[in-house]
């Protein structure tokens, strides 16, 4: 990267301002170079975004938030009846989860919010939620009825600890002080 993309890429921007300063930085590029360079998906994507204030970002996210919320309690009511109806629970949950997270696309726009979570601190956080999510789904659809509430469970908190850790790294210094906590937590555990 040149010096001009690290300066800019530590202020925050609006998506408006990402997508345009992408586009400004390209064609500088192709006037002194012979290559012809087409747009990313990214920068495609913005273009068809529509322009929120900042209130309606807010107001979006919360909704957002609220239905993921609600449908993760949704879940947790159905989990007296894991043993018989394992699905609902896990589809309840699961669904939340990725509800609450599109949410986080109102706050900072789809184009920077797809940029956050894949870039190189945090992509391997992003795609162990991902699995995640999709390994709760099999184990609760796939996976035959006698195992299948052992194998939810299991997926569940396996699913929780990745939102925990995809969570803590948004936060500065969040992993590390997740690690310190945990690591804690397993001395006093221990007796060490």
């Amino acid at each position: 990267r040149t010096e001009w993309e690290k300066k800019s890429s530590s202020r925050p921007k609006s998506t408006k301002d990402i997508c345009t300063m992408a586009k400004i930085w390209r064609k500088f590029k192709n006037v002194f170079s012979d290559e012809e360079e087409e747009d990313s998906w990214v920068d495609q994507f913005g273009e068809h975004c529509p322009k929120l204030s900042l209130k309606t970002r807010i107001i979006c996210w919360g909704v957002c938030f609220g239905i993921g919320t609600f449908l993760s309690f949704l879940g947790g009511i159905f989990v007296l009846k894991i043993t018989t109806q394992p699905e609902i629970f896990a589809a309840l949950y699961t669904s939340g989860n990725l509800v609450a997270m599109a949410g986080t696309c109102f706050l900072w726009g789809p184009c920077a919010q797809c940029k956050k979570m894949w870039d190189s601190e945090r992509w391997l956080a992003t795609t162990i939620y991902l699995v995640s999510m999709a390994i709760t789904l099999v184990c609760a659809f796939v996976v035959p009825p006698p195992w299948n509430v052992l194998a939810v469970i299991g997926a569940l908190i396996f699913q929780f600890c990745a939102l925990v850790w995809y969570s803590a790294s948004f936060i500065p210094c969040g992993r590390k002080i997740l690690k310190k906590i945990v690591a804690g937590i397993f001395s006093c555990c221990t007796g060490s």
